[in-house]
């Protein structure tokens, strides 16, 4: 790694850390679902609450990522990166759901310490040192986009098991990459502060409905990051296509999150929140309502473009609503994003078990992201605080 340039060292090294525990710990599950449904049974209701429960995980991590003290902070980050190694590797112990319910719990809790610790660290690179918010965001997409290109290339005759073994061997190697210039202590203190990087410009937008938005944003997204690929392998003829639409997924999400930033400062960030969420619901709805391959992969990167950069222009969003109070602002909306996650995929599951086909949990799914926009649209007379 680049040793001149302490921001951009610890932004690559922050990137292969969310790599390893957001593109693999958390997303290889779309990927892998429907091969290990093939092999072991799991049915639609069952995969989505295994979803819920991770997600349920990740909430639990952020918190408890939150309330570390600053000498505890690269032990928990230590901690988060191997643990989704094990967690990601034990998958392959045993085909049972028990089991199953227990290690992606446990991986959801590794993804959100990793989250938070990895994030503070990549970007608190030392007074004078510019933050690379889309050089560590980009690792994201890059875990999704290889977690999707090794469940399209590992035979199924080799077995369910081998992919989630060969991503956990890669979440260690890369927890050991990222871990000397993460861990390592700053050796001039915090970064000073200075103005943002995000989004500037008037924002005529009230923080409830922005969190209403957000709301629907976690329900809505999330069905489709457990479910497109799974909606995909069963429209005939493009079963062969399904895990190669999560590779075009995480790397269209890759370098969105600096893409929807400048389109923010162009046209203002609530333009830019509306622009994004109607982008992702439209491609959410599109493999739901056409069987041809161009709408599979046309969805995939629509929805791969936009989720990071919904997540980045709505925290910019929050900064410049309620900047004496962003630290609660922004655990008001966290808050509000992982319960939608929750809910989703357990609702999702349910009701495609019921109909036999996820797509329609799709959809519905697509409609609630398209409400965020409605709910975006519309301006509120007056700026509400925040709750």
């Amino acid at each position: 790694m680049p040793r001149s340039d302490p921001a951009l060292r610890r932004a690559l090294a922050g990137a292969l850390a969310l790599a390893a525990a957001m593109g693999i710990g958390r997303f290889a599950y779309t990927a892998l679902l429907p091969a290990a449904q093939r092999a072991l049974g799991i049915d639609d209701a069952v995969g989505g609450a295994i979803a819920s429960v991770n997600l349920l995980g990740y909430l639990v991590g952020v918190l408890v990522a939150r309330g570390l003290p600053q000498p505890a902070r690269p032990r928990g980050l230590l901690t988060g990166l191997f643990l989704t190694a094990l967690t990601t590797a034990g998958v392959a112990a045993s085909g049972a759901p028990l089991l199953w319910f227990a290690l992606r719990f446990l991986s959801g809790v590794a993804s959100g310490l990793v989250f938070v610790l990895a994030t503070t660290a990549a970007l608190d690179a030392g007074p004078g040192s510019v933050p690379r918010p889309g050089t560590l965001y980009a690792g994201v997409g890059c875990g999704m986009a290889f977690s999707g290109a090794l469940a399209g290339l590992v035979p199924g005759s080799l077995g369910w098991q081998l992919p989630w073994l060969l991503l956990g061997g890669v979440a260690a190697a890369l927890a050991l990459a990222a871990w000397p210039a993460l861990g390592a202590p700053l050796a001039h203190g915090p970064a000073a502060g200075g103005p943002a990087s995000g989004p500037h410009g008037g924002l005529r937008l009230g923080f409830r409905r922005l969190g209403a938005a957000y709301f629907l944003e976690g329900l809505g997204y999330i069905v489709s990051g457990t479910f497109a690929v799974v909606a995909v392998r069963r429209t005939p003829g493009l079963e062969a296509l399904a895990p190669w639409t999560w590779t075009l997924t995480g790397l269209a999400a890759a370098p969105s999150a600096p893409l929807w930033s400048a389109l923010g400062r162009r046209i203002g960030l609530r333009g830019a929140l509306v622009v994004a969420y109607l982008t992702q619901a439209a491609g959410m709805a599109l493999p739901s309502v056409s069987n041809a391959a161009a709408s599979a992969v046309v969805g995939a990167a629509l929805f791969g473009s936009t989720f990071l950069g919904i997540v980045v222009l709505t925290m910019s969003a929050a900064r410049l609503l309620v900047p004496r109070a962003l630290g609660r602002a922004v655990g008001t909306l966290t808050a509000l994003y992982g319960v939608g996650q929750i809910i989703g995929p357990i609702a999702a599951g349910a009701l495609s078990q019921r109909l036999g086909d996820p797509r329609p949990a799709v959809l519905l799914a697509s409609l609630a992201v398209a409400a965020g926009a409605a709910l975006l649209a519309w301006p509120s007379p007056r700026p509400s605080p925040a709750p």
